[in-house]
């Protein structure tokens, strides 16, 4: 019998792909905080680990409406570790 993929929706490109593909984003505060390992309690966001879903999650409030805040979220974490892995 084989396995049963789990499958999540890009909330910056609209794209359903693996679980395993994206990263997980929370909300501390008013804080996007990557989740590498999967394991922190709130409501998260998912994501493919590149700039350009980051930069269309931004511009079109992807963050506010699936993490349901409202206000100023800090993004320099996520794009300082995005820009990071950028070859």
């Amino acid at each position: 019998m084989s396995e049963k993929q789990t499958l999540r929706t890009c909330i910056g490109c609209r794209q359903r792909v693996e679980k395993k593909l994206l990263t997980r984003i929370i909300q501390v505060n008013a804080e996007l905080v990557i989740d590498h390992k999967n394991r922190l309690g709130s409501r998260g966001a998912n994501i493919h680990p590149s700039l350009e879903c980051l930069n269309w999650a931004v511009k079109t409030k992807a963050f506010h409406k699936a993490l349901k805040f409202s206000g100023a979220l800090n993004t320099s974490q996520v794009l300082n570790e995005f820009s990071s892995e950028v070859p």
